[in-house]
């Protein structure tokens, strides 16, 4: 399936899938099939379904504007999961699933109705992890602990500093994809002219 994995809820999306084969090799295509995706996610009630149109032996998806600003819950990220299948009288076959992450659409946000928290969940995680250790150096260093019938045992110090590190390197990739993408070019890159 070729359809893209982010969307930025209002924006429209456009793609085609080509025709494949069944699980008997026996071919699947819009001479004989018709494909559709159905989409559900966050939101209970929301469900979107859309046809496919024949694109030569293969078909051609449009998720509109509309479809697309109803995926907008909010203001923070959300993972919609999409199902493909073809049909032919009597038969269904699915022909992949996956998800679509959908980016918040500011504009689509009423004013002043919430905060808008740009932080992926690599970045949150880090965030608490370094409070964490800020706290035990700044006095919360008890690792472990017992009040009657209840114990707390905490991570040691030193997996918090492993685990800080592993996160740094998570959110460096994403900031360095991030300003690729917004064509600012891979800043782990260096150039060198000789004269």
């Amino acid at each position: 399936m070729n359809i893209p994995g982010i969307l930025t809820a209002g924006d429209s999306l456009s793609w085609v899938d080509y025709a494949f084969s069944d699980s008997l090799g026996s071919s699947v295509d819009s001479g004989s099939y018709s494909l559709a995706y159905s989409f559900r996610g966050p939101i209970a009630a929301a469900g979107i379904d859309v046809v496919g149109t024949v694109k030569g032996n293969g078909w051609g998806f449009t998720l509109t504007t509309a479809q697309s600003a109803a995926m907008n819950v909010g203001a923070t990220p959300q993972t919609w999961y999409w199902q493909a299948f073809a049909t032919k009288t009597g038969v269904r076959i699915t022909a992949g699933d996956g998800s679509l992450y959908v980016k918040p659409n500011l504009s689509g946000l009423a004013a002043g109705s919430s905060l808008f928290d740009g932080t992926s969940p690599a970045e949150k995680i880090l965030a608490a992890i370094e409070a964490e250790i800020t706290a035990r150096a700044t006095g919360g260093m008890t690792l472990e602990y017992t009040i009657g019938t209840r114990s707390l045992k905490k991570e040691p110090i030193t997996a918090l500093l492993a685990l800080r590190t592993q996160y740094k390197l998570i959110v460096s990739r994403e900031r360095r994809g991030q300003q690729i993408a917004n064509g600012l070019g891979n800043p782990g890159r260096v150039g060198v002219r000789f004269t």
